[in-house]
């Protein structure tokens, strides 16, 4: 199922299990999965007996006019719906509305509240969200006061359940003392986690850690691997300009046994994240 906005993780499409046992059977709406490909009929007669993902995925499909004359308050009422019924990834789609003010004026105070109801319910996005919220401070309009123990509170919570974003501003925190006690090797150890999950943004720094000696022994072949393997991962320009550099000097410094094995990591750590 689509998210609403650019991130991390998508919502969870539902799993189907199909029982066949002599004469029983399941019907064709019992066991539909809900995704973008599903005909706004059926999505419509699903939401209506009561099923949260058709709930949810309407919801989106009015707000943003996917298929369906645009209309922010009756998604709006079925998001909801489907908070209220127990689905927790609509909360953080509720956050995303007023966040982004899709269809409905911005209000990060509204925003936020649904964030921290989401989070509360275990919902991983939620948990970022929130503690986002509580890094940036002031900085975010009608936000909260700074407060990166809280952050970093958050972080915990949604990087546990491998939320590659949570798992990154985690590690920042452990490696600039923000909210925790600063600790290098325990920002290595997340940097790692996350570069392992295949976030690019984490293996440029896992690799930073490793050309640099921080919280890590010092290893340029490591370091060349993780770098070249977050320039393949980089989409802004200017940003894979400067990583490539970095890459190539480091290139520079190894004899050719070396960059070859640096190569052949750096495939390894390609295939992490595209798998």
């Amino acid at each position: 199922m689509k998210r609403l906005v650019i991130a991390a993780t998508a919502v969870s499409a539902m799993v189907i299990v199909f029982l066949i046992a002599g004469a029983s059977f399941v019907t064709a709406l019992e066991v539909q999965t809900i995704d973008a490909s599903t005909p706004l009929d059926q999505l419509n007669t699903l939401a209506g007996q009561g099923n949260v993902d058709a709930m949810l995925e309407l919801g989106e499909r009015l707000i943003q006019g996917q298929g369906v004359d645009t209309n922010a308050t009756e998604g709006l009422q079925w998001i909801q719906k489907a908070a209220d019924a127990g689905k927790a990834s609509a909360w953080y789609d509720l956050g995303m509305v007023y966040s982004n003010g899709m269809g409905v004026e911005t209000d990060m105070t509204e925003a936020m509240k649904y964030f921290r109801t989401g989070a509360e319910k275990g919902n991983a996005d939620c948990q970022t969200s929130l503690g986002l919220f509580y890094q940036a401070g002031e900085r975010i309009p009608g936000g909260l006061k700074a407060d990166p123990a809280e952050a970093a509170k958050w972080y915990r919570m949604a990087a546990e359940q491998n939320h590659t974003e949570a798992i990154f501003h985690l590690a920042q925190l452990y490696l600039w003392g923000e909210g925790v006690k600063k600790d290098s090797v325990e920002a290595v150890k997340w940097f790692r986690k996350d570069a392992e999950l295949g976030n690019a943004d984490a293996q440029w720094m896992l690799g930073n850690c490793y050309q640099k000696g921080v919280g890590v022994e010092k290893d340029n072949i490591e370091a060349y691997a993780l770098i070249s393997a977050a320039v393949d991962g980089a989409e802004n320009p200017e940003q894979k300009k400067g990583m490539a550099e970095m890459r190539d000097k480091l290139g520079s410094e190894l004899n050719p046994d070396q960059l070859k094995q640096a190569e052949k990591l750096t495939q390894e750590w390609i295939d992490k994240r595209t798998k």
